[in-house]
């Protein structure tokens, strides 16, 4: 597995949007800032590029922050910090708060390291609407807001069968997908940044920078973790699959 040099990294989490014809009911909240209809949705991948959460409940009008400070996933990793657990991490973009769970850019020397960290969710958007074109901005979806998100929901499950699977992916024309809002930008907006996320932020880049200044890292150091233990599922979506001894594939619950 590929390291990131970010000790306790379980994911990296982005929203990406997926383009809907006009709804019949609450038609404005669907139109993106992009001017077209969407619903915007949240996905947590590995470093493997498999989805371990996903949530198209949201319209396309709808924040990347409002989606995360809603998710089931924010509420299960604040638990476990509550907990006890000080080194379990997702890696966001700089729209999103530091929290003590949540990594974002910082204007330093390991900027360089968080951006290739984290370029594993812009690959995994790519490769979920390349194996799956209906999700492409093109290829408006033709149905209603609910039976998009199951659509988006079935082609994430079909996605980790191919992933679990090692199903080529060589022919594909990966999709290039850029949203927009998926660029690094730096800003000192103290506001949306909390004391406990600003104090292991910097305990964090202390010990990423003596490690890899040092070269004293371990082999398990920036390994992306297990997370099917740690992140539940959104309501509505279907997320964890493995592959069973018998080579069939079955959908696991968070529990």
């Amino acid at each position: 597995m590929a390291h990131t040099n970010f000790p306790g990294v379980i994911g990296a989490i982005d929203c990406t949007h997926v383009a809907i014809i006009t709804p019949t009911e609450e038609e404005h909240n669907y139109v993106n800032r992009k001017g077209y209809h969407s619903k915007n949705v949240q996905v947590i991948c590995d470093y493997n590029l498999k989805i371990l959460n996903i949530n198209p409940q949201f319209p396309g009008s709808t924040h990347d922050l409002y989606i995360w400070r809603m998710s089931q996933a924010k509420v299960q990793l604040e638990r476990c910090f509550n907990d006890g657990d000080r080194n379990s991490w997702l890696l966001g973009d700089s729209g999103y708060p530091q929290q003590p769970w949540l990594m974002i850019p910082v204007l330093n020397a390991a900027v360089g390291t968080h951006r290739s960290a984290r370029n594993c969710i812009e690959r995994c958007f790519g490769l979920l609407k390349g194996r799956f074109r209906c999700l492409l901005g093109e290829r408006t979806l033709r149905y209603s807001p609910e039976r998009v998100g199951t659509i988006v929901v079935s082609c994430a499950a079909l996605h980790n069968i191919c992933i679990a699977g090692r199903l080529e992916d060589n022919n594909l024309n990966i999709a290039d997908v850029p949203d927009g809002h998926n660029i690094d930008v730096f800003h000192d907006n103290h506001e949306q940044h909390d004391d406990d996320g600003r104090e292991l932020e910097e305990d964090l880049l202390k010990d990423i920078l003596s490690k890899t200044t040092c070269g004293t890292g371990n082999k398990s150091l920036g390994d992306f973790k297990n997370a099917e233990q740690l992140l539940i599922v959104d309501d509505s979506t279907l997320l964890f699959w493995s592959l069973r001894d018998d080579a069939t594939f079955k959908p696991e619950g968070p529990g």
